[in-house]
């Protein structure tokens, strides 16, 4: 058959059906409109969740506490708990891998500074942060590198925290209340953003070991560990 009659014959059957010619056509289109539809929304989705965790870096692991259930086959770790305390941080830096360790834990209270109040995330955390979370001081410094259980009464403020308590005052050296407790502001961080609902910006940075004994915690809810990346070396090895 040529080709001037197989177009001829084609628009003589579309125009003797015209409305199952349209509806064909319809669904045909709507067919592609949905593969390329929801093949956007996968990808929007995708590059959502990794730039979520790569604001913070690549070679980060989040170590959390065992689970009180599991529905793994050994019957022994049915119903247990393992926490995870600042001497599993502290093991956890000595690997010979490890480059920064930060043991985290978070909790929601007020901060108070001559009269104002403003509840915010408090987050129990180590000097490392700067390092491992990718997020600088603004103002100031970070927390030092002090001895977890025995930590200065420092303070470092979210840029969202600093603003809605200072305004267009310098925080640094002020004295707040945390948890009834008092505390030196030495800096004040960049705005960072959100991590998966935290605003780290509506945040306090304390030390995490006064964290701990400020809300009778016993367990850390997370221990983020910055990792080199490359073949291990023994410390021989390393010199």
């Amino acid at each position: 058959m040529r080709l001037a009659d197989l177009i001829q014959l084609t628009g003589s059957a579309i125009r003797a059906q015209r409305t199952r010619s349209l509806l064909t056509g319809l669904g045909i289109a709507v067919g592609i409109a949905a593969v390329v539809l929801l093949t956007a929304i996968g990808e929007g989705v995708q590059r959502f969740v990794i730039a979520e965790f790569t604001q913070f870096g690549t070679n980060l692991l989040a170590v959390t506490p065992g689970k009180t259930q599991t529905f793994g086959i050994s019957g022994a770790t049915i119903s247990t708990v393992r926490p995870l305390s600042l001497d599993d941080a502290q093991s956890l830096r000595r690997l010979p891998q490890v480059r920064s360790v930060v043991a985290f834990v978070q909790v929601n209270g007020a901060v108070e500074w001559k009269g104002r109040t403003r509840r915010t995330n408090i987050f129990g955390t180590g000097s490392a942060v700067p390092e491992v979370w990718q997020i600088r001081p603004a103002l100031g410094r970070f927390l030092p590198d002090d001895e977890p259980r025995h930590a200065r009464a420092f303070a470092v403020l979210g840029s969202k925290l600093r603003s809605e308590l200072f305004g267009n005052v310098s925080p640094l050296g002020q004295r707040i209340r945390i948890g009834g407790e008092s505390y030196r502001v030495i800096g004040s961080m960049r705005p960072k953003g959100q991590m998966l609902g935290f605003d780290l910006d509506d945040s306090v940075y304390i030390p995490v070991g006064r964290a701990l004994a400020m809300f009778n915690r016993e367990s850390l809810m997370e221990v983020d560990v910055l990792y080199q990346a490359g073949p291990t070396r023994t410390r021989s090895q390393r010199g």
